[in-house]
């Protein structure tokens, strides 16, 4: 007999959809009330929501102040949409909270440069290519490796460049 893997798919993908489903009861609950979303589903789903979606739910529960990882996906999400002032706004509240949040001072200077203010970006990335140089030869490396950095931090050049001098 064949090992057919197209076998197992279905199982594995019943396995998702009954997961996705969860998460997704989770949220339409939550939007009608969230003390009978967490009483059904605990805060074991909150972890798997979207970042905008858990970011919300925080501050409905008034669980704050919200940490700069919260202020970053908040402002990324108002970006995506968009929202380039309150984008702006939770980046630089993100950058206040950690200021070597390489991410949110990207972010911050793509939204500066969308809201046509390349001057205030090109500074905003400098900062950026800073914090990135900064994160080499740590242990830490939420940032990647000493090369995917010198990578970010040469993309980053670049981009300047193609902006121009003030």
């Amino acid at each position: 007999m064949e090992n057919n893997p197209a076998v197992e798919a279905p199982i594995e993908a019943k396995t998702q959809d009954i997961y996705a489903r969860h998460v997704e009861g989770f949220v339409k609950a939550a939007e009608e009330s969230l003390d009978k979303a967490l009483d059904r589903y605990g805060f074991t789903v909150w972890h798997s929501l979207p970042a905008k979606e858990a970011v919300v739910l925080k501050e409905r529960l008034g669980a704050g102040p919200l940490a700069a990882t919260d202020l970053y996906n908040k402002g990324t999400a108002a970006a995506m949409d968009g929202q380039w002032a309150e984008a702006e706004t939770n980046l630089r509240a993100a950058l206040k909270r950690d200021p070597e949040y390489a991410a949110a001072a990207f972010n911050l200077a793509v939204c500066l440069e969308k809201r046509g203010r390349p001057d205030e970006a090109r500074k905003v990335y400098e900062t950026c290519i800073q914090i990135l140089d900064r994160a080499r030869g740590r242990r830490d490396r939420r940032w990647g490796t000493d090369a995917e950095i010198a990578q970010e931090a040469a993309r980053i050049h670049q981009h300047l460049e193609s902006l121009g001098k003030s």
